[in-house]
């Protein structure tokens, strides 16, 4: 016999930290799918099923999704279990015993879109009567097996994504058996009940429900995408396209594309919008364009490509960031702010918008001491001529600044991205500009540094030279290829390197003078991340540019520049000169760093690791360091290995 099902849990738990900063303020069931919640709509999938009574789980923002459920008109009565501490889909049910008493329930994720009857689901229960599960073999990461007769064997396949596989749509239907194979842990996933139950004789019927839709809304790409699938289901006529509503989709019915504009959301008329949403009590300024955006907040203009925003207000834990934006008289409602990540040196960086204003919030740790000396440096760097990034706010108390945004138009992307044809005719202009503000930097940026008594990083010496070496030891030579250490016939060539380089002219060097830190504002070059800035010998960061692991130069155009550098500043000849070890020692450094980061989880880094080796084979040979160009062959060798 068929049960009535009467009772539900809607897990509304989670942090939705992919999708921040959107969840920031809203937990992610409360984001809108053309224009309502996903809570919402899962809410009323199961009315719609008849169920009467609904416990929806809380943790992350609590007391928003309480006053959302206090405001809502439905037929079911729902109620709250809040969790202090996250319990896991396990867990969440073990409050709930008597809630459910002894009756079968329902068990759904509230941040998916969803379309389905539920038939299917309550057929297959009805059969075992211990649970069935919302399959869907098309899409999602298929990790689920199962086996001839439709009970699931296997709920993280070891080949997932093969034939047979399918992804658990986070529906199911459970007898209250389930609560006799629960963990004693307070922190449980609903799968380890289970397994649990499948170890003595149980089992899950894993069912496909033809004709439906489901998704999952859990990056700001996956979110778009379901807007645009389920406007196309619309126009298809059909499940999943009842989702769509067309009174906000500002692109005709029958477009490919949509643009979801909620109806407080003020949006002027010219405004083009391309697989973009923008939000209620969000603004975008006239004659802008989105191209897959999410506008949750602030005020944002021109042309924006890959924008997720809220307002400046909604960035729960980052006081800084408010503060910040005040500093610079923007209102914070009015000022859109998008989340860029964490990169080295103990930062995290804002993008923040007003109107068709924007600057760049950094965040910064002071287990660096350098990166509290950011603001203060570019100010003495501007003043000496040096193209640096203009500081619109410097909150050192709370460890921030807000710095212009110079865009992303990069040295590195432009060598990468730019047709051959322009690169041929552009590519001299470009470095010559690099190479005359690197001038600026080492001629009358050293001055005024020392005029002023600035403040600066240790400098170059024995001992920095040597713990650059060690860098590229532990981490390149011992953790990535098992080597013993460094031979000693290269520490002594390196050795020697670095000795010449100290008794070269100092001057006041960057340190990190790559590709990916130096920008472009129309023809004209900017530096980034120039805290770590000391003195040291010119040639390291001429080197670090003309032999940038991240872009491959001829070598023609390497002896150009040198040259270019050397007319433009006779005074440091030396840079010239000591050129070749220069680049040794920066190649030595960067590689260790490189070895280093990729170890740690950053993956991308291991792509600049072969060209680095090339380089520094080229410079070892060049200076005739025969130590350091074979151990550098063994090197290279050893990482086509790893390839």
């Amino acid at each position: 016999m068929k049960p009535q099902v009467k009772k539900a849990l809607l897990l509304a738990a989670g942090h939705g930290v992919r999708l921040r900063p959107l969840t920031l303020e809203r937990p992610k069931p409360l984001m809108p799918l053309w224009g309502t919640p996903l809570l919402e709509r899962a809410l009323r999938l199961l009315e719609s099923w008849g169920v009467e009574e609904i416990s929806v789980n809380t943790n992350w923002r609590p007391e928003v999704v309480s006053v959302w459920l206090g405001g809502r008109k439905g037929s079911a009565r729902v109620r709250v279990s809040h969790e202090p501490k996250i319990l896991g889909t396990g867990g969440a049910l073990r409050p709930l015993r008597r809630f459910f008493k002894d009756e079968p329930f329902w068990v759904m994720n509230a941040d998916i879109a969803a379309s389905l009857e539920a038939e299917p689901l309550v057929e297959a229960f009805a059969q075992g009567g211990f649970a069935s599960a919302w399959l869907e073999p098309g899409k999602g990461p298929r990790t689920v097996e199962t086996d001839g007769e439709g009970r699931i064997t296997c709920w993280h396949s070891q080949t997932p994504g093969a034939p047979g596989t399918a992804t658990f749509c986070g529906l199911h239907l459970l007898s209250p058996r389930v609560f006799d194979f629960l963990p004693a842990a307070a922190f449980s996933s609903i799968v380890e009940a289970y397994k649990a139950a499948m170890a003595q004789g149980l089992f899950v019927h894993g069912v496909t429900v033809p004709g439906s839709y489901w998704d999952d809304a859990g990056t700001p790409e996956s979110y778009l995408r379901i807007h645009g699938d389920v406007k196309r289901l619309a126009l298809e006529g059909k499940r999943g396209g009842e989702l769509y509503d067309p009174a906000l989709d500002r692109q005709r019915a029958d477009a490919k594309t949509f643009f979801c504009v909620a109806e407080w959301a003020e949006v002027a008329e010219n405004v083009v919008g391309i697989d973009s949403v923008v939000y209620s009590q969000a603004e975008v300024s006239s004659g802008s364009r989105l191209t897959g955006c999410v506008v949750a907040g602030g005020c944002v203009g021109g042309a924006l490509e890959g924008l997720v925003c809220v307002n400046a207000s909604d960035t729960v834990g980052e006081e800084g960031l408010l503060s910040a934006v005040e500093a610079m008289g923007w209102p914070p409602e009015k000022t859109g702010v998008m989340f860029l990540g964490t990169r080295g040196s103990e930062r995290s960086f804002w993008q923040v918008w007003h109107r068709k204003r924007t600057a760049i919030y950094i965040h910064y740790s002071l287990a660096r001491a350098e990166n509290a000396r950011y603001a203060g440096h570019a100010r003495v760097l501007a003043v000496a001529g040096v193209p640096v990034p203009q500081v619109l706010a410097d909150l050192p108390e709370m460890q921030c600044l807000v710095l212009e945004n110079c865009g992303n138009d990069s040295l590195q992307r432009r060598m990468k991205h730019a047709p051959q044809g322009l690169r041929k005719n552009k590519v001299d202009i470009w470095y010559r500009l690099i190479i005359e503000a690197l001038v600026s930097m080492h001629g009358k940026g050293t001055g005024e540094v020392l005029r002023r008594g600035v403040k600066l990083e240790p400098h170059f010496d024995d001992a920095l030279y040597a713990w650059e070496r060690g860098l590229f030891e532990e981490h390149l030579l011992k953790a990535r290829y098992g080597l013993e250490g460094l031979p000693p016939d290269v520490a002594g060539e390196l050795r020697a390197v670095a000795g010449r380089l100290l008794g070269a002219r100092q001057v006041l060097v960057h340190r990190d003078l790559q590709a990916s830190n130096i920008l472009f504002r129309g023809m004209y070059p900017v530096f980034l991340d120039f805290q770590g800035m000391r003195l040291g010998a010119g040639a390291y960061d001429l080197a670090s540019l003309l032999y940038d692991p991240y872009v491959i130069l001829p070598g023609s155009l390497r002896r150009r520049l040198a040259a270019h550098y050397g007319a433009c500043f006779p005074e440091n000849t030396d840079a010239v000169t000591l050129l070749h070890e220069g680049a040794v020692q920066r190649l030595v450094q960067a590689l260790g760093a490189f070895g280093r980061l990729a170890a740690a989880g950053q993956k991308e880094f291991e792509r600049y690791i072969p060209q680095g080796l090339s380089n520094l084979l080229e410079v070892a040979t060049a200076l005739g360091l025969n130590a350091l160009a074979g151990l550098t062959k063994e090197l290279t060798a050893r990482e086509k290995k790893r390839q």
